[in-house]
């Protein structure tokens, strides 16, 4: 088939249904020649991708594929014998984005197919143990046996109409071709791979915790940025966490601007514990910086605060590819929190738990110190009886941060903190605890497009708090309360976006 036919071919196409309906670009191609659940097989390279409406639409199709000889292949093409021939293929998406409602219902079936294998395995105890790690490997390792059409759950994907090259699939398999060579650090590529969140809810419904795609992904944005091929946002990020200390460019010398108070009052100098807020809440959530030493304050905790000592963690580095960078300055930062003789950092930023438990190992350091989320210290001085709160009637529910939950398996300390306080109800909603929808803000996201950030928590929001009629969302992290918050004052105006240390303190 000459290219001058595949020419006039796409050109059709293109006239008759729209250039946005048409996709030609490498990279989507490269995405849509693999089928199966998160690609696992490879099929023959498609000339284009089509994306069709309504049946009309198909009459028109079949005598655009008549003229030009063209073999039109569906979501079923992987069991199809395609052959060596050499007509082009025209692959038709008329795939739906998976939404709440199907993850909902797969994520049951998931649980109870976990429950039965559990029960399985109990009665095969008498057989040999490499059998059993056998059947259990295998009970968690789903992706052969789940829908061929599946394309993996992504909070972002609806907002591009649901193209496979922007779902958790399309951006395992480019981050696959990026890092094998068979595909460039191109514009689309750079844009699939950068407006992801990094929540991880694409592996958590596999049902196997320790194939995180979104890692894959980071991986795949460490080999942009060694190209220097990354986007300008993450160039000005690094050059703002060298120059200030915080991703937001913002003066060091005003990092505790908003709460000089606590910054004279509570100094560390060796405290048993230093209270870390993180840049995010130092900057743009005082209030949160205020309930939290209000709570520790009336605990009776030995703890202080750098105040403008204080600098970033180094997770946005990380996120964006810039391994050496971020390694330098945990390596930095270690190193001037080990002089500083710190035994334990307690933190209310989610990401800032993340890096320091997990992201830092990655990196090749190891802290000195522990590092605990201030739910679980709140938890721990509930035990204690160090705080005793009074009741609060209200109805909320807690938001599982992605790196405080689904990344570091932090779940119940908050949950236990909340359900201390008498009166207070807590609701669930029905994706918790792993299965948590993302608020938008995570992974880089806000920074890179911080409409398609906005878009994803109107979407939470709309279709997973709405519902459940509850007064307030409360979280532990200050992305999320940012980005929750600012859509409710459009969306909900009437349901609270709180920090956990907000609603403990003022139970006091």
């Amino acid at each position: 088939r000459s290219n001058s036919v595949t020419a006039e071919l796409l050109t059709e196409l293109v006239n008759t249904f729209g250039s946005e309906r048409v996709l030609t670009e490498p990279e989507d191609l490269y995405v849509y020649s693999y089928d199966g659940a998160f690609g696992i097989r490879h099929q023959k390279l498609p000339v284009a991708i089509l994306r069709l409406k309504s049946d009309e639409e198909e009459k028109t199709l079949k005598q655009v594929s008549e003229k030009y000889g063209v073999r039109i292949v569906r979501d079923e093409w992987y069991r199809k014998e395609l052959g060596d021939d050499e007509l082009p293929i025209l692959f038709v998406d008329t795939k739906p984005s998976i939404d709440l409602d199907t993850l909902i219902e797969r994520l049951g079936e998931l649980e109870r197919d976990r429950a039965e294998r559990r029960q399985a395995l109990r009665l095969i105890k008498p057989l040999p143990q490499w059998y059993v790690s056998s059947l259990r490997a295998k009970d968690g390792y789903r992706i052969g046996e789940r829908d061929a059409r599946d394309k993996g759950y992504c909070v972002v994907q609806p907002f591009f109409d649901g193209v496979e090259t922007y779902s958790s699939k399309g951006r395992l398999l480019l981050s696959r071709g990026l890092l094998s060579g068979e595909l460039e650090a191109s514009e689309r590529l750079v844009d699939s791979l950068f407006s992801c969140t990094a929540c991880g809810q694409c592996y958590d419904q596999l049902g196997r915790e320790e194939l995180e795609i979104n890692n894959a992904i980071i991986r795949a944005r460490h080999e942009i940025s060694k190209a220097g091929k990354g986007p300008g946002v993450c160039r000005i990020t690094l050059r703002n966490i060298h120059e200030e200390g915080n991703p937001m460019g913002m003066p060091a010398e005003d990092r505790t601007i908003w709460w000089e108070d606590v910054e004279g009052k509570f100094p560390y100098s060796g405290n048993d514990v230093l209270y870390w807020p993180g840049c995010t809440t130092a900057y743009r959530l005082p209030g949160v910086v205020e309930a939290t030493v209000k709570v520790f304050d009336k605990a009776e905790l030995d703890f202080g605060v750098l105040g403008v000592r204080e600098r970033c963690c180094g997770l946005l580095l990380y996120l964006n590819g810039q391994w050496d960078e971020a390694r330098e300055s945990a390596n930095r930062l270690c190193h001037e929190l080990k002089e500083a003789g710190v035994k334990q950092l307690v933190t209310n930023c989610a990401g800032c738990y993340y890096t320091f438990s997990r992201v830092y190992p990655i990196l090749g350091m190891q802290p000195s110190f522990s590092v605990i989320h201030t739910s679980q210290a709140m938890e721990g001085l509930i035990d204690q009886n160090r705080l005793h709160l009074r009741k609060l009637k209200r109805k909320y529910i807690w938001h599982d941060p992605c790196d405080l939950g689904r990344h570091s398996k932090v779940f119940e300390a908050p949950r236990n903190v909340l359900r201390s306080i008498p009166e207070l109800k807590l609701e669930e909603p029905p994706l918790n605890r792993e299965h948590t929808i993302c608020c938008g803000a995570g992974g880089g996201l806000w920074m890179y497009d911080s409409d398609l950030s906005e878009r994803v928590a109107r979407s939470k929001l709309e279709d997973d708090i709405r519902p459940l009629g509850v007064d307030g969302i409360v979280t532990g992290c200050p992305a999320c309360i940012l980005s929750l918050r600012n859509m409710a004052s459009s969306v909900l105006p009437e349901v609270e976006i709180l920090d956990l240390s907000e609603v403990v303190s003022s139970c006091l």
